[in-house]
């Protein structure tokens, strides 16, 4: 074997050693599904669920520093707990995590970047792009989608992103009222 196909064997080799010695971080994985499986109960005690969101940011934040967060899933379920913090700074951390994920493994659900840039755009009191976020006014029983300039991106990037386009959310709109009529009345007859 000649001495350049020697270096590219090894080169090889250390790279599949390298990838495949990435495995994405347990405990961060276990930490997204305590925050997904917090938000699917009837009763969510939402003071509570809110200090939880908050242990799980610091939580992240360690892993940043000991670099802790390496693969595309590991950026995907770190995004999604920034994603459910309280500021501008965690939707920020939210929206680069989820660049990160997707540049790291280009299969990854990419509706989560468009969530977390319409809010990190929300909290700094701008109007969302893409129209994820639906919202109840001053204690309104009615949902809203927030705010939306609808001409910042077009319906096919929506698509992309899994958003659905204008219309749809409009569509969108007028279900979860729907629903949330039907639940009011189910609700009154129990």
């Amino acid at each position: 074997m000649s001495n350049p196909t020697k270096i590219l064997t090894l080169f090889f080799c250390l790279i599949g050693f390298y990838s495949c010695s990435q495995s994405n971080n347990i405990e961060l994985q276990r930490m997204y599904e305590e925050d997904q499986n917090a938000r699917t109960k009837n009763d969510v005690d939402w003071i509570v669920l809110s200090k939880q969101d908050k242990e799980r940011e610091l939580k992240v934040y360690q892993f940043i520093k000991e670099n802790k967060i390496i693969t595309g899933k590991d950026f995907y379920n770190s995004a999604m707990i920034f994603q459910h913090g309280k500021d501008s700074t965690a939707y920020g951390m939210a929206v680069k995590h989820m660049r990160k994920a997707i540049e790291l493994d280009t299969t990854i659900n990419k509706w989560l970047l468009a969530a977390a840039i319409d809010r990190e755009l929300i909290s700094k009191n701008l109007p969302q792009i893409y129209g994820t976020q639906f919202v109840k006014y001053n204690g309104d029983a009615k949902w809203s989608r927030y705010k939306i300039d609808p001409l910042k991106i077009t319906d096919e990037e929506r698509k992309l992103h899994g958003v659905e386009t204008l219309a749809e959310q409009i569509e969108k709109e007028k279900r979860m009222n729907q629903e949330n009529e039907i639940n009011k009345v189910v609700e009154t007859k129990k």
